[in-house]
């Protein structure tokens, strides 16, 4: 009976986290197989061992998140003619996925790490002019959603640039240096997109404004493009503008006002919705109807013309008998 009014209550907690998304998605054409994971909240000991394992304390709305669900996964398709296609997804990993990607191993000519790609890029986002993450040990980065191999999204710990550090603290027990370094109970965290060249893109400023940007975004095809100077893919702004055109514009207006217009140059291939979601009916245009005047022009006779090869066929024929006809006279006188 415990168990299930605790199922029961953890599904209107992620009824009231996802805001309604997937009864917006129930109404929309075509969408099938929605389908949402009813994960158990993380165990408590489970958060507090990934702090002390990690050096640093999780901020408290992706702590409270993980202590509601232990992560997140929600998926729709669409049909089709060939059966329903898999074309939404919104997730983030568990606490036992919250894996270190860079900042805990010293590079070297022997172990190559992501820093050696660092000394060529830019220090500041192009679009905000937020300073990026380092792959060095000023940062500390953890992957939040692997994205089906087409970037990552990261959750960023930045340094203490202050450099104060409670001795009171550290004599107490309460926190380690290293946790003090990337602060402490407040920790200055950030959410940023790594595409698959390894440039970061800014995201949002907490772990809810980034969950509340993916559940607007409804999971589709990487979206995460959609607000950096790369763009959408063909494909990808096609879905956008069946299921969220609305979305689709503020984001390019986002990119307009952060002065990366390279999106909005790109050409937009219109959709036959119809086609796609109607499935055997097909639109047969009937031929034009044709005017006398066109049908007089057509009945009209045009003047046969011999092929090439017919007129040469003649003409040696022709020859062929006067020469004939000239032996012929010779012969007589």
């Amino acid at each position: 009976m415990d168990n299930l009014e605790e199922l029961a209550k953890t599904r209107n907690l992620l009824e009231q986290l996802n805001i309604g998304v997937i009864r917006n998605l129930e109404k929309k054409t075509g969408v099938c197989k929605i389908e949402m994971d009813q994960r158990s909240p993380a165990d408590r000991h489970a958060v507090l061992m990934w702090e002390q394992r990690n050096g640093c304390f999780l901020p408290e709305d992706f702590k409270n998140f993980y202590l509601t669900t232990d992560g997140f996964k929600l998926t729709w398709n669409v049909k089709m003619d060939n059966g329903p296609t898999p074309v939404g997804k919104l997730y983030i990993n568990r606490v036992s996925q919250l894996t270190r990607i860079a900042g805990n191993v010293a590079s070297s000519h022997v172990n190559p790490t992501l820093l050696d790609l660092e000394a060529d890029s830019d220090n500041e986002d192009e679009a905000t002019g937020i300073e990026k993450p380092s792959f060095d040990s000023r940062c500390k980065i953890y992957e939040m959603d692997p994205c089906d191999g087409y970037g990552r999204v990261c959750l960023v710990f930045r340094e203490n640039k202050t450099g104060y550090i409670d001795s009171q603290e550290l004599f107490d027990g309460k926190h380690t240096s290293e946790l003090i370094r990337f602060g402490g109970n407040d920790p200055k965290t950030e959410v940023w997109f790594l595409d698959r060249s390894l440039r970061w893109h800014f995201l949002a400023e907490s772990f809810m404004a980034y969950f509340r940007l993916m559940l607007m975004h409804l999971g589709l095809p990487q979206w995460q493009y959609g607000i950096t100077d790369i763009g959408l893919s063909q494909q990808a702004q096609q879905w956008f503008n069946i299921y969220a055109p609305t979305r689709l514009e503020l984001d390019r207006e986002l990119l307009m006002g952060n002065g990366s217009e390279g999106q909005n140059k790109m050409p937009v291939l219109n959709l036959d919705v119809n086609k796609v979601f109607n499935k055997g009916k097909t639109d047969k245009k009937k031929p034009p109807a044709q005017t006398s005047q066109n049908q007089a022009s057509f009945n009209k006779k045009k003047p046969i013309v011999s092929s090439a090869k017919t007129l040469a066929t003649t003409t040696s024929t022709r020859n062929i008998t006067a020469s004939s006809s000239q032996i012929s006279t010779k012969g007589t006188k």
